[in-house]
């Protein structure tokens, strides 16, 4: 509110209620009223000056031009050409992996799942192996979680009401403190009212009192200068409604063509792609095959027999990968598997039936070097960092001893440390509070000078031009019964005029 614009104002108004609030601003609102006055007498009462020129500013108009359709038509290109992008990267990798030679693609990664968390990987665990102890534990494991989590929001509940507290105290200190600044502040604009109204009183008494022959020879207009209404910008024209929308109907039509034929090129891309992987499948297809064929041109009389089992299983191992890269349907499997050579009837169907499996399976089982097989597949382990996890063992295995220790031990290090950190952050908070009410007191008492000068320059921008009508109407002849109403009105104007001094 307008009301509230000085430092003093919005020092009080800071840490007042909403009814605190409420009652200080009815208390400084007003209102003057003339009532029955004659409009000569309201000239003088009133202090209208002749002629007064409207600031510069009423007539600067904001030109910018109206851009709200252009963002709009930006973002929905944009986005489409990003998706054009996307579907062409896509498309492009696609055909390139076509041509990349088997030695050089890269190859598949096995997906790690990693449980890192306590009562993840006890869930798992019940899941995987459902048993007696494993439920035990997984229960057990949830009652301690959520008594440490009550236990950690008790703690953090006190530290916050006994921060709070300690924050009332600190403001409370600060608003007694603060009395003397709202003091200092206070009592200085009241001096300032006063050491005006000495110095206009001196002023304009010693300007009735002079030779009014030799005042009228002074010519007053001089000193006041006027800019001439010529000087006024003009008002821009408008722009022709038809011109303007024509223009929003050919963004829109630009905009609309944009959209559609990214649409079409990104459709264009994807249709692409899914080319460029058939063709991916198809080659991986004659790779098979050419395998397929290589193990029926093979002899045990010519290799030996280990080294022709041997021959063999590295092959099935490679059709059976390439198999899951392209996730062979069932009839392709058995294809394959009529143009190789067998042993017997059983081993192809063997091979069949574990190959379909491989397929379908979602998961793999971990290598010990290197965290998987290689196949595009899941795999899951845990890497648990966590206090609980000593008494999950514990509850295994209760009857091990050194798992009970490890479980109090770790534990009672890891809340002896929290309880540590929760009890340092809130002495540091409350400290920092303090230091900051501290500095916002140093900052309020800094300032008081600046209010003051800031009240003084304009308590002075508010009373100069009244100085000047006075001057300028004794200029031109003003009976002197006027002029001293003029000066008490001034003067008037000097002790309650804006800005406002609040108590």
């Amino acid at each position: 509110m307008i009301i509230n614009q000085d430092l003093e104002s919005q020092r009080m108004r800071r840490n007042q209620t909403l009814t605190q609030q409420k009652v200080t601003n009815s208390l400084r609102e007003g209102a003057i009223l003339n009532a029955n006055l004659p409009l000569s007498e309201s000239y003088n009462s009133l202090m209208i000056a002749d002629s007064v020129e409207l600031p510069n500013k009423l007539y600067e108009k904001d030109n910018k031009k109206e851009k709200s359709i252009l963002p709009i038509a930006g973002i929905t290109v944009g986005i489409m050409g990003g998706l054009a992008a996307v579907t062409g990267l896509f498309a492009k990798s696609a055909k390139d992996a076509v041509d990349v030679d088997l030695a050089k693609k890269l190859p598949h990664m096995t997906r790690n799942v990693c449980v890192n968390k306590e009562m993840d990987q006890a869930i798992y665990r019940l899941v995987a192996n459902p048993t007696k102890k494993t439920a035990m534990a997984a229960a057990g494991l949830a009652v301690f979680s959520s008594m440490a989590f009550m236990g950690k929001t008790f703690c953090e509940g006190f530290k916050d009401v006994w921060v709070k507290k300690k924050e009332a105290d600190i403001q409370k200190n600060l608003q007694e403190n603060l009395i003397s600044v709202e003091t200092q502040s206070f009592s200085g604009k009241m001096q300032i009212i006063r050491s005006m109204l000495s110095e206009k009183a001196k002023e304009f008494n010693g300007a009735l009192m002079e030779d009014e022959s030799k005042g009228s020879k002074e010519n007053f207009s001089s000193l006041v200068s006027f800019k001439s209404k010529a000087d006024k910008e003009e008002k821009p024209k408008k722009k022709h409604g038809f011109l303007k929308n024509l223009g929003y109907m050919a963004l829109g039509a630009v905009s609309t063509v944009a959209i559609v034929a990214l649409g079409y090129k990104s459709m264009k891309n994807l249709r692409a792609g899914n080319d460029a992987m058939k063709r991916g499948v198809n080659k991986v297809k004659e790779v098979i095959g050419q395998i397929a064929e290589n193990t029926n041109k093979r002899s045990a009389e010519q290799m030996g027999q280990e080294n022709y089992n041997m021959a063999n299983k590295m092959d099935r191992e490679k059709i059976g990968n390439l198999f899951v890269d392209i996730s062979a349907d069932p009839d392709f499997v058995t294809e394959t598997a009529e143009k190789m050579k067998w042993n017997s009837k059983e081993e192809k169907q063997a091979f069949i039936k574990d190959n379909l499996f491989n397929i379908r399976k979602s998961s793999e089982k971990v290598d010990k070097a290197l965290g998987g097989s290689g196949q595009d597949k899941n795999t899951f382990y845990s890497h648990v960092s966590d206090y609980k996890a000593f008494f999950y063992n514990w509850l295994i295995d209760s009857d091990n001893k050194q798992f009970k220790h490890l479980f109090f031990g770790i534990t009672g290090a890891t809340a002896t440390a929290y309880l540590g950190q929760l009890t340092a952050g809130a002495i540091k908070d409350v400290q920092v509070k303090k230091y900051n009410a501290d500095t916002e007191l140093n900052l309020q008492r800094r300032l008081v000078s600046t209010e003051l000068r800031n009240f003084k320059s304009k308590k002075d921008a508010s009373i100069q031009p009244l100085s000047d009508e006075f001057y300028r109407q004794k200029q031109n002849g003003k009976p002197k019964e006027e002029l001293v109403r003029l000066a008490d009105n001034i003067l008037n104007e000097v002790k309650n005029g804006a800005p406002y001094v609040y108590s």
